[in-house]
């Protein structure tokens, strides 16, 4: 059973992440130079992307736990 839910997790988070990759696009800022006519493009991502990336790492690590842990066997007297 821990194996299918940290299956479940893992799925879950990849496409997950390959939704929010798509969605979220990155601000871009253009700051050109007047003296050497040099253009500086700059991207970054709102903080929302980021929270959901961190988010969606976590729940990888506790799919991956889940995976891999070794059931405990019971013995009973």
């Amino acid at each position: 059973m821990k194996r299918a839910i940290g299956v479940f997790l893992i799925v879950q988070a990849v496409l997950t992440y390959l939704t929010i990759k798509m969605i979220y696009t990155p601000f871009i800022v253009r700051i050109l130079d007047r003296n050497t006519g040099v253009t500086k493009v700059s991207y970054s991502f709102p903080l929302m992307y980021w929270l959901i990336c961190i988010a969606l790492g976590i729940i990888l690590m506790v799919g991956t736990y889940l995976v891999f842990a070794k059931e405990k066997k019971q013995i009973f007297n």
